[in-house]
């Protein structure tokens, strides 16, 4: 029998990650033309048998791509469909080929099913690099020609344009075996470990060089957000208010001191009074930024005010303009920053549907609570962890941390919640998402807190997001 052309692969994906995959089948698609990727939307046609089809395929593919996420995971019989079938024909493989990927697109458990073949973490920098490695295994085992591959890159996908440069905020330290920071990312999935070991885990990834997706900055030095797709979108009450909430992104973890850092030192940054308008007289001017409090380059970023916060977002907005992001409910127009889209603060309303899940109103990020799933005044430490410590706890879209570690700005205020545009009035802002140091109740997708915008607090950070325009920055 001749050798196959191309290697055949099958994406298997729950619906919840279909923005992300199509990316990647897209990615995969235009690389190399040994890599012949199969995707439902784009292979099935009109009138057939979806289950038909997708056997046929599954049977016909050398290789499995298990696309995984919290989303997934979670789906009810998510693993008793295409999985099944591929997994029927695994049993057949002799042990030493490659069949099956598990590909975990954010951090998440297994499925038991899974656990046999060893997994990529495609949200590491290596990630991509480490699945075009085993695809050219697999190609060489069925005879697949790989002549002049694209050079492997750990590019991520949904990548915006590269901006001009700015000054790097800091450098990492020499680079450690990757082994160490495999295990210890492997570990914090454990919910067994103590909230000690967590704290300890974060602190040795920011001595060795954190690179996880989302945590510091880019080559050029902008910071490296993890944007996370929100949909579909839905309505929120809040103070007898009924909101309107446009599906969105966010970013998977809290801004860090390695990001601010590249805010702080860049030559259009921190210094530059463009983006201290609109706000009270006496914070025209920047106002003094207090010494992170909790050391480590990725730790989030506190003692920062509302102000500090929105002059963040209003530069990142401009580094970022022209950049697109796929519509997150995978159709229609793209997000645009500077166009039909912002980087900004989230308003209350896109914070609380981002972090309960949307219609699913969960009344923590993971659901009912559970201890150890997050790092509250419960936990005991009494300071904050590296960003993305508590895995457990992360919301249906990926967000880490959207309950404890920091509060978290947002655009609104507490008391006229649908007034979103910054002005004068030095009116009180909201917080969300509880603390380190909060009670239980305080850490909840639904309670809200005021602060003065001014003010400055250990336990206070925020996060960005990309939404609709929706009020001049």
């Amino acid at each position: 029998m001749p050798a196959p052309a191309t290697l055949k692969v099958f994406l298997c994906y729950s619906s919840g990650d279909k923005t992300v995959v199509r990316e990647l089948y897209h990615r995969l698609k235009a690389e190399s033309a040994w890599l012949e990727p199969w995707l439902d939307e784009e292979e099935l046609l009109p009138g057939q048998t979806w289950r038909d089809e997708i056997e046929k395929a599954v049977e016909q593919s050398h290789i499995i791509l298990v696309c995984l996420s919290p989303v997934s995971i979670d789906k009810e019989g998510y693993v008793q469909r295409e999985i099944k079938v591929a997994l029927t024909y695994a049993d057949y493989m002799p042990e030493s080929r490659i069949f099956i990927i598990p590909l975990k697109l954010i951090e998440c458990e297994i499925p038991r099913r899974l656990r046999e073949w060893q997994w990529v973490n495609y949200y590491d920098e290596r990630g991509h690099e480490r699945l075009m490695k085993s695809l050219q295994l697999r190609a060489a085992q069925v005879g697949v020609s790989v002549n002049n591959p694209t050079p492997l890159d750990a590019t991520p996908i949904q990548k915006l344009p590269t901006p001009p440069p700015v000054i790097k905020a800091a450098e990492l330290k020499p680079a450690t075996p990757e082994s160490e920071r495999e295990m210890m990312l492997r570990e914090i999935a454990d919910l067994s470990i103590s909230h000690t070991r967590r704290l300890q885990i974060g602190d040795r990834l920011s001595e060795i060089g954190d690179t996880r997706r989302g945590v510091s900055v880019r080559e050029d030095g902008l910071p490296d957000i993890a944007w996370l797709p929100v949909y579909p979108g839905g309505t929120l009450a809040i103070k007898e208010q009924i909101f309107e909430v446009a599906p969105f992104y966010i970013a998977q973890y809290q801004v860090t001191f390695a990001q601010y850092e590249a805010f702080v030192k860049a030559a259009d940054g921190y210094q530059n009074a463009e983006w201290w308008q609109g706000f009270p007289k006496e914070y025209q001017q920047p106002q003094k930024l207090n010494e992170q409090y909790h050391k480590g380059l990725n730790m989030p970023r506190d003692k920062v005010s509302w102000y500090q916060s929105v002059a963040f977002g209003r530069w990142l907005n401009k580094r970022m303009r022209g950049g697109q992001l796929p519509n997150p409910s995978g159709s229609g127009n793209p997000l645009i920053v500077g166009n039909n889209a912002q980087v900004r603060l989230p308003t209350e309303w896109e914070w609380q549907w981002a972090a309960q899940g949307g219609s699913q109103q969960r009344a923590y990020p993971w659901g009912a609570w559970q201890e150890g799933y997050a790092n509250t005044g419960a936990v005991g430490l009494q300071r904050t962890t590296a960003v993305g410590m508590y895995p457990q706890g992360l919301a249906v879209c990926g967000a880490m941390d959207m309950s404890g570690n920091v509060w978290e700005w947002c655009l609104n205020k507490y008391e006229e919640p649908e007034k979103a545009a910054v002005d004068k009035s030095g009116d009180t802002r909201v917080v969300r998402g509880g603390s380190y140091g909060s009670f239980l109740v305080d850490a909840s997708c639904a309670y809200r807190y005021g602060i003065n915008p001014y003010d400055v607090r250990l336990s206070v950070g925020f996060r960005v997001v990309v939404c609709s325009a929706i009020a001049p920055l």
